[in-house]
């Protein structure tokens, strides 16, 4: 997969971040031809910015989207409440295992991938063998952005498969009607069944393109690798014709005993990583080499996997708390605290009327979602934001026009707010916050399967850090290892050419100044 520019890069010294000013060093850096910044500390907001529809409501029906144990029931009928209030709670502890058990399995998955592109071994010994090239130079970055390619493309397929399922539903469900009818429908239902079938065979057809470029890109790789191979193996030696012996057949002489350093019966070994020793090397100087490109093709099919399942499980541990998406009035409690809750139990609420926004957040978003979240609102034609807060997000999908699945996130206005109605707005969430100790630009991280990546400037020589992000932001980026304050960060290669309009999706990226972000590859 190529490196991907988390954002655009920055352009200037300066950056505003969270209401205050972080001065980054992009004007200078310790060596010519490079924009570079150090790293620092400053506080770093993560957004995720929506479009949303603004609708006045009186009363809310509120059960939980999934079923458990009521730990808690913080209200009773007749009781005032305000939005974003707490309303009833479930048990989380097995939904907060299931979160932690999906991290730990996307953790596994990301270090099995880095493991197979660096041609490192996972058995059980842990002890890692470098991968050794035996070509030309060039070689390990050639395999180095064919790798990358398989990975990306593998990612989109992932993608792909998520959007036409979705579409598919959405297509036995638009149809079901027409279907079912004994009388002829009305033209709304027809219309509605056939352009959901359109968009099924769109999402099916652009799956079928991308999993063409997954097969090229893996062709690409696995004759790179042979090439590889050939030109590493290495040139058995002639065996000499040893000297007539009247020792036993069963009696070796030192000419004829077999090399110590030979491979072992059944040729050479395989690790579970991918890496491959080849056989007539010494122990010492073993040559492995980087997994198949099908192996790396399901190590990132994991990853996406594991990231899904992540989201389903953080989804379902936000769904526990119940809170009230208006100020009113408690008309009916259906919970009680220690029973089992269904969705055909509520809590209503009625109120004198309050205004709330309507909005949706794709499958891969909606896990960074919970209820209480604040979240500034701009109503189109205002130039004046609106502080809300998230109250609910549905665990049941519907699917946008492109034929992705989406979930529908409900945000909580003051009362006294006058909007009109089915306006719609801006709306921006605010999913993590965090006074880091080290940060920098967000345009200086790049993502490479499952590992972040800067690269750093020292002494007039560039090198490739793994780093550990905490919170990212649009313009800055947490970094809680691999990276220290006051190291310097390489945000531009002043030599690389401007991208155009013909520049391929593996090239560079607007930088900051006269410069381009390095994507790496």
């Amino acid at each position: 997969m190529a490196k991907r520019a988390i954002a655009i890069a920055i352009a200037g010294a300066v950056v505003v971040v969270a209401g205050g000013v972080v001065f980054w060093t992009t004007s200078a850096s310790s060596s010519p031809g490079y924009r570079t910044a150090v790293a620092g500390p400053a506080p770093v907001t993560a957004t995720l910015d929506t479009a949303g529809t603004i609708q006045a409501v009186t009363q809310a029906a509120l059960s939980f989207p999934t079923s458990g144990l009521v730990s808690a029931v913080d209200v009773a009928a007749g009781q005032q409440v305000t939005a974003g209030q707490p309303l009833a709670q479930l048990d989380t502890t097995s939904l907060a295992g299931q979160v932690a058990s999906a991290q730990s399995t996307l953790a596994t998955a990301q270090a099995r991938l880095a493991a197979d592109q660096s041609g490192q071994s996972t058995a059980a010994s842990s002890r890692a063998t470098p991968a050794v090239y035996l070509m030309s130079a060039s070689a390990p970055s050639d395999l180095k952005s064919q790798q990358d390619a398989v990975t990306s493309a593998q990612h989109q397929v992932d993608e792909d498969l998520t959007a036409a399922s979705a579409a598919v539903s959405a297509q036995q469900k638009a149809c079901q009607p027409v279907m079912d009818a004994k009388q002829p429908s009305d033209q709304n239902t027809v219309d509605a069944c056939t352009s959901a079938i359109q968009q099924a065979q769109n999402a099916q057809h652009t799956t079928a393109v991308d999993e063409q470029k997954l097969a090229d890109a893996e062709n690409t790789l696995s004759a790179t690798l042979a090439a590889n191979a050939a030109a590493s193996k290495p040139v058995e030696p002639t065996p000499s014709t040893p000297a007539p012996s009247t020792r036993t057949p069963s009696a070796q002489t030192p000419s004829t005993k077999a090399p110590s350093n030979s491979a072992p019966s059944g040729g050479s070994s395989k690790s579970s990583g991918g890496s491959q020793s080849s056989p007539g090397t010494s122990g010492s100087t073993k040559t492995s080499t980087p997994a198949s490109a099908e192996q790396l093709a399901a190590d990132q099919a994991a990853i996406d996997a594991a990231n899904a399942q992540i989201a389903v499980a953080q989804q379902n541990l936000a769904a526990a708390t119940l809170v009230s998406p208006i100020t009113g009035t408690v008309g009916e409690v259906g919970f009680s605290a220690g029973k089992n809750a269904s969705n055909q139990q509520h809590i209503v609420v009625f109120g004198p009327g309050a205004n709330q926004v309507s909005t949706a957040v794709s499958d891969t978003q909606a896990g960074q979602i919970k209820p209480g979240q604040r979240v500034s609102v701009t109503p189109d034609g205002s130039g004046k934001p609106i502080d809300g807060q998230v109250v609910s997000i549905g665990l049941l999908s519907s699917t946008t026009s492109s034929g992705s699945p989406s979930y529908p996130v409900t945000v909580s206005l003051p009362a006294s707010t006058e909007l009109h109605q089915g306006a719609t707005a801006a709306v921006s969430i605010i999913t993590n916050t965090a006074n880091a100790a080290v940060t920098v630009p967000t345009s200086a991280v790049h993502l490479v399967g499952g590992g972040a990546f800067v690269e750093t400037l020292s002494g007039g020589a560039t090198s490739e850090r793994r780093v550990t992000l905490g919170v990212v932001g649009a313009s800055t980026t947490e970094v809680t290892s691999g990276l220290k304050a006051g190291d310097e960060v390489v945000l531009a290669d002043l030599s690389q050419a401007l991208p155009t309009s013909n520049t391929n999706a593996r090239g560079l990226v607007g930088g900051g100044g006269g410069g381009a972000v390095r994507r790496g590859g």
